[in-house]
C-alpha cells in the first residue's frame, strides 16, 4: 500500500511540474478577447516540451517572413526515441512495391500511427492557433494510455505562424475600441492570403513546400486542419463532404474519411457539443487543399470548419438570426443534434477543436493496424491500375514552346512525391521518338493518382444542386503551356532502360552558343524576361525584334545570368531592334487586401520585375507618370477600388478607396503616355471610370444564363506581330474566373489581342455553362487612350502562380512603350 502511495505521489508531483497555458500565458487560451501570438505560443510550448519525456520539439524550417518553424511531436518516451523506424514502415506502405500481403501485415502490426493535427492556416479562423497550445498541454498532461501506446502525434502549433501573429496584434490594438473586430487591410500570408489552402500541388510558397517535405519525410496515416467557420447555426462542419469527388483518389480514403467523421460526431455529441454538421456546402473537387492533397497519397485528409464569430470577441445568437430552414431546431441525417443559440465564444471553438482532435487520436490508436496494412492497399492498387490501363506514362518532350516552363512542371511534380524519369537515350512511345533530355513520368507509382489529377481534363459532373465550392477546371500541362503525351501502351522493359531516375529535379542550366558580348534569345520562354531584368540591373543593354531579345553585356556579368534564368542563347548582333528601358512599374494595392494582387507581386518578385506598391495615397498624388510607364491593377471590383473600406469600420488610415480624385489621377497618367493594365474584374472598374468603348456582355446575366466560377478556355491571338502578344503560343489557355467578356463600340480605337472562337465552345477543362455567350467575344483589348494604353486582360493571366502558358500577357505589357 505505502508503494502504491508513494507512485501515486511521485505522479502528482509530475503532473505539478507540467507548466499549464495560463502559467506562461498570462492567460487560457480561448478566453474572450484575447489571442496569443505565435512567439507566445511557441514559448508555451518549449517549456511544455522541457517539463515531460512525451513531447518533444522539431524546428522544420524558416517562415516567409522569417520566423523559426517548429512541430511538437508527442507520444510515449518508446515511440518519439523511434520515430524515424516509424515513419520508414510507413513510407514502405505507403509505397506498396517489392513488399508481398503477409509482408504489409507484418509491418502493420509493427507500426504506430502517424497523425498531423494542426493550428490551420487561415490566421483569421483565430481558434486552430489556439487550440493546439491547450490541446498540447491537456495530452501531455492526461498522458492516454491507448494513444500514446499507438499514436505519434505530429502537432503543428500554427501552419501559418507569420499570420497568427499579424491577426493577433491587429486584434490587441483594436481590442476595446469601435474597431475591435475590423478586418485587417493586409493579406495573413506574405503574398497569398486565403490562398495559402490552394498552393499545394505548386508548392510556390514556402510554407507549402516545408509541409510537402515533412509530411512526405513523416508519411502520416491521417491529416487534419483546423478551420473556421462552419454553415450557420452549425457548430463544426465534419466529414462526409459534398458532391463531387475526384476518381483519382482510392476509394479507401473516402471510406476512412466517412469513418472518422461520423466518430468525430458521436464524440462530440458524447461530451455535450451539439450542432456538428455535415456534407454541404464544402466539395473538395480541387486537388491542391492542403487539407486534401494528401489523399492522394494515400493519407487520409481532410478538415472541419468550427464556428466562428470575429476574432476572440463574443456573440449572443438568438434562434430568429437563424436561417429560416433551421429555426424549428428539426433533427437531421446529417445535422443530427442542431444548436440551439445562445453565446458563442472563442473558447466554446477551441474546445470543439479540442475534442474533434481528440476524436481523430481515438480512431487512429482503435484502428492503427488497419489504417497502415490500408495504406498498403492502396498503394499496391493505385500501382497495379495504371500498370493495367492507360496512361502508362507522361512524357514531357525536352523540346516545347517554353522548355522552362516544362523542367518546371517535372520539378513541382518532384516536390509532391512523384518520381520523375529523364530519357538519358531517345524513348519510344506511341509510334515515335522523343528525343534525349525529355522527363517521364511512369504512372506505376504508389502516387500516380494526383498526376492523372493534375494532368487530366477535367469534366465537371452535373449534379443536382452541386455548386462548385472552387475553379472547377485546373489542368496543369494546358496552363503551363507545356506538351504533356500520355502513353497509351504498356512501357517495354527495354524502354525502361532508356531511363534515368531522378531525385530532386533541378532548373536546367543556360548557355550561349558562340563568343562575344552580344546575344540573341527566345521571348518564347518566361525565363527570358527573369534574363532581360537581370541584364539590365547589370547596366547592360536589351532590345526587342519579332519574337526575341537581344542583349549586350560583358561577357563575364552576362554568363552567370544565362546559367542561373536557365536559357539558349546565341552569340550574335541584331540591328533595327527596339531598345528597352527598365520597367517602371507600380502595382496597385488596396487596403482591401487582394489575393490577386499578392500573387502579382510574387511573380514580379520571381522574375526580377522593379515595382512599387501603390496604396490609395500614393495614386492620390498624382503626378503618377513622372514616376512609372506601367501600372498595374490587379484582379479587385469597382467598388473594392472606388470605395474600400467604409469609414467608421476601420482605422480612418485604412477606409476609402480611390474614390473620383483617385480615377482622375489614373486617367491623367494614361493620358500623359502611361499603361494601365488592368486584370479580370479591375478591366470593368476602366471601362466605367475611363469611359471606354467597351462592353462586358456578361453585365446583367443571371446564373441561369452564364456560370463559369474557375475553368480553362482557349482563346485566339490577334496580330502575331503585336509585341503584347509576342511568345505567346497561338491559341493558349488562360483561366477564365467569374470575368468578363468584351465587344468594341464603333469609336473604339485600338488593337483586339485575344478573343473566344466564333465557331466552337471554348472550354478546354472545367465546368462552362452558357458558352456561346462568350464565343466570338474578345477576350483582351489594347485601348488607346490619349497618348497611352489601357490594356483589358479578361481572365487571370497569373492565377494563383499556375498559369505560366498565360504569364506574356502580363510580361509584354510591362515593356510597352
Amino acid at each position: 500500500m505505502r508503494i502504491i502511495l508513494l507512485l501515486f505521489l511521485a505522479a502528482l508531483g509530475a503532473a505539478a511540474q507540467i507548466p499549464t497555458p495560463e502559467s506562461v500565458l498570462g492567460h487560457k487560451p480561448g478566453e474572450d478577447f484575447y489571442l496569443a501570438t505565435y512567439e507566445e505560443s511557441i514559448a508555451y510550448f518549449q517549456k511544455l516540451a522541457a517539463s515531460t519525456d512525451v513531447m518533444k520539439m522539431v524546428k522544420v524550417g524558416k517562415t516567409t517572413q522569417g520566423r523559426d518553424w517548429w512541430v511538437a511531436m508527442i507520444s510515449s518516451p518508446e515511440n518519439l526515441a523511434k520515430v524515424a523506424e516509424y515513419s520508414k514502415i510507413s513510407g514502405q506502405l505507403a509505397d506498396a512495391r517489392g513488399i508481398s500481403q503477409d509482408q504489409a501485415r507484418a509491418l502493420a502490426a509493427s507500426g504506430k500511427a502517424m497523425v498531423h493535427i494542426d493550428g490551420g492556416l487561415h490566421a483569421s479562423e483565430v481558434a486552430g492557433a489556439q487550440h493546439t497550445i491547450q490541446l498540447a498541454y491537456e495530452l501531455v498532461r492526461d498522458r492516454p494510455k491507448e494513444v500514446f501506446d499507438n499514436v505519434i502525434l505530429m502537432l503543428w502549433p500554427s501552419i501559418n505562424p507569420d499570420g497568427q501573429t499579424m491577426i493577433a496584434s491587429w486584434y490587441r490594438q483594436n481590442t476595446g475600441t469601435s474597431y475591435e473586430v475590423s478586418p485587417m487591410p493586409w493579406l495573413y500570408q506574405e503574398y497569398v492570403g486565403h490562398d495559402n489552402n490552394r498552393d499545394s500541388y505548386m508548392n510556390n510558397m514556402i510554407e507549402s513546400r516545408t509541409v510537402t517535405k515533412i509530411n512526405l519525410e513523416f508519411q502520416p496515416h491521417i491529416v487534419y486542419t483546423q478551420h473556421q467557420t462552419a454553415p450557420f447555426p452549425g457548430r463544426i462542419y465534419i466529414p462526409p463532404f459534398a458532391e463531387p469527388i475526384s476518381a483519382n483518389i482510392h476509394p479507401l480514403m473516402l471510406r476512412w474519411l466517412g469513418v472518422i467523421g461520423t466518430s468525430m460526431a458521436a464524440y462530440l455529441d458524447e461530451h455535450g457539443l451539439p450542432g456538428a454538421m455535415h456534407r454541404d456546402p464544402f466539395d473538395v473537387w480541387y486537388p491542391g487543399y492542403l487539407d486534401h492533397i494528401g489523399n492522394f497519397r494515400h493519407s487520409i485528409s481532410f478538415f472541419t470548419e468550427t464556428a466562428l464569430y470575429r476574432y476572440a470577441t463574443p456573440h449572443f445568437y438568438t434562434v430568429d438570426e437563424f436561417p429560416p430552414t433551421k429555426r424549428d431546431l428539426r433533427t437531421e441525417v446529417f445535422y443530427a443534434s442542431p444548436w440551439k443559440g445562445g453565446w458563442w465564444r472563442l473558447g466554446d471553438a477551441v474546445r470543439y477543436m479540442i475534442d474533434a482532435s481528440k476524436s481523430v487520436l481515438d480512431v487512429a490508436a482503435k484502428y492503427r493496424e488497419t489504417l497502415l496494412y490500408n495504406r498498403y492497399l492502396a498503394g499496391r492498387d493505385v500501382v497495379a491500375r495504371f500498370s493495367k490501363e492507360p496512361p502508362f506514362a507522361y512524357v514531357l518532350p525536352a523540346v516545347q514552346h517554353d522548355d522552362s516552363s516544362a523542367a518546371l512542371l517535372a520539378q513541382k511534380l518532384s516536390l509532391s512525391g512523384i518520381e520523375i524519369h529523364q530519357a538519358a537515350r531517345p524513348f519510344p512511345a506511341n509510334g515515335t521518338t522523343y528525343p534525349v533530355g525529355s522527363w517521364l513520368v511512369l504512372m506505376d507509382q504508389p502516387y500516380a493518382g494526383l498526376v492523372k489529377d493534375l494532368f487530366s481534363v477535367q469534366k465537371y459532373p452535373d449534379l443536382p444542386g452541386a455548386r462548385p465550392y472552387d475553379v472547377t477546371g485546373w489542368t496543369l500541362p494546358l496552363q503551363m503551356g507545356v506538351e504533356a503525351v500520355a502513353v497509351a501502351s504498356p512501357v517495354s522493359a527495354e524502354a525502361r532502360s532508356t531511363l534515368r531516375r531522378l531525385g530532386a529535379v533541378e532548373t536546367p542550366r543556360g548557355r550561349i552558343e558562340g563568343a562575344g558580348n552580344s546575344v540573341v534569345f527566345s521571348r518564347n520562354t518566361n525565363a527570358s524576361f527573369r534574363a532581360v531584368n537581370q541584364i539590365l540591373s547589370a547596366g547592360g543593354n536589351v532590345a526587342a525584334k519579332d519574337s526575341d531579345f537581344i542583349a549586350t553585356l560583358d561577357r563575364a556579368k552576362l554568363d552567370p545570368i544565362v546559367s542561373s534564368t536557365g536559357i539558349m542563347a546565341t552569340a550574335k548582333s541584331v540591328t533595327d531592334a527596339k531598345p528597352l528601358k527598365a520597367a517602371r512599374v507600380g502595382l496597385y494595392r488596396p487596403w482591401t487586401a487582394s489575393m490577386d494582387e499578392g500573387w502579382t507581386r510574387w511573380i514580379f518578385e520571381q522574375y526580377g520585375f522593379p515595382f512599387t506598391s501603390l496604396y490609395n495615397a500614393d495614386i492620390l498624388a498624382g503626378r503618377l507618370r513622372t514616376r512609372f510607364d506601367t501600372i498595374v491593377l490587379p484582379d479587385v471590383s469597382t467598388r473594392q477600388i472606388m470605395d474600400g473600406h467604409h469609414p467608421g469600420t476601420i482605422p480612418d488610415r485604412y477606409a476609402g478607396g480611390l474614390g473620383d480624385a483617385g480615377a482622375a489621377a489614373l486617367r491623367e497618367f494614361v493620358d500623359d503616355g502611361g499603361t494601365l493594365v488592368a486584370l479580370n474584374s479591375s478591366s470593368l472598374f476602366a471601362i466605367e471610370h475611363f469611359s471606354l468603348p467597351v462592353k462586358n456582355v456578361l453585365e446583367g446575366l443571371k446564373p441561369t444564363e452564364f456560370s463559369a466560377s474557375g475553368c480553362l478556355v482557349r482563346v485566339e491571338l490577334g496580330d502575331a506581330a503585336n509585341p503584347l502578344l509576342a511568345g505567346l503560343p497561338s491559341a493558349p489557355a488562360v483561366m477564365f474566373e467569374r470575368s468578363p467578356a468584351f465587344e468594341t463600340k464603333p469609336a473604339f480605337k485600338g488593337k483586339i489581342l485575344a478573343a473566344y472562337s466564333k465557331d466552337r465552345n471554348p472550354l478546354l477543362s472545367g465546368y462552362l455553362f452558357g458558352p456561346e455567350k462568350i464565343q466570338g467575344k474578345s477576350a483582351a483589348l489594347d485601348v488607346e487612350y490619349g497618348k497611352g494604353h489601357v490594356i483589358l486582360l479578361g481572365f487571370r493571366p497569373q492565377w494563383r502562380g499556375q498559369s505560366y502558358g498565360a504569364y506574356k500577357f502580363l510580361f509584354n505589357a510591362l515593356y510597352l512603350r
